[in-house]
């Protein structure tokens, strides 16, 4: 089970998140792309049904 502070990889992408916030109201949920850069990370807004087959690493 997935939860927030884990690093997971999505379903036919490459690269590494980590799962920074859950918001079940609005079924959505913030990741931050990984590495972290010394500039900032990309956070992205996306629906929790986004997050099936995503495994932890």
């Amino acid at each position: 089970m997935l939860h927030q502070g884990v690093r997971l990889c999505l379903p036919g992408d490459r690269c590494a998140y980590q799962l920074l916030t859950i918001d079940a109201s609005r079924s959505r949920c913030d990741l931050r792309q990984l590495p972290l850069r010394w500039d900032g990370s990309r956070v992205l807004d996306v629906a929790l049904e986004a997050l099936v087959g995503a495994y932890p690493l």
